[in-house]
């Protein structure tokens, strides 16, 4: 089993994620601070190291949401990752949002606003 995880690869890695950023118009980062989410653009990892990936899975507890650190727990929270990354709390969870129509428009419109 200790193989299956050094072996595993992850879809979205930190290094495509700063390439996004990094790609980003002035405006598209102004909607992305807009949403509360603007921590994120100052990002620059490109990389974790495995074992450290490999470490958490290892020691997290997911039924009480913490990480065992040497003998000391760790509590993973809204908080605790707002603090770590800015991420907003609350607001609207998106499981509970209306299916938009699949005529509805509005992707297109707000779309065509970053073609220049």
């Amino acid at each position: 089993m200790v193989k299956e995880f050094y072996s595993m690869k992850n879809r979205c890695s930190p290094e495509s994620l700063l390439s996004i950023i990094l790609g980003l118009r002035k405006q598209q980062k102004e909607c992305v601070r807009s949403m509360g989410f603007g921590s994120l653009l100052k990002i620059k990892i490109t990389d974790v190291p495995l074992k450290l990936g490999f470490y958490i899975l290892q020691n997290f507890d997911s039924e009480r949401m913490v990480i065992d650190v040497e003998g000391k727990e760790l509590k993973v929270t809204a908080e605790s990752v707002h603090d770590m990354l800015g991420i907003p709390t609350g607001g609207t969870i998106l499981t509970q949002l209306d299916q938009w129509p699949k005529d509805d428009t509005s992707y297109d419109e707000w779309y065509q606003q970053f073609k220049e």
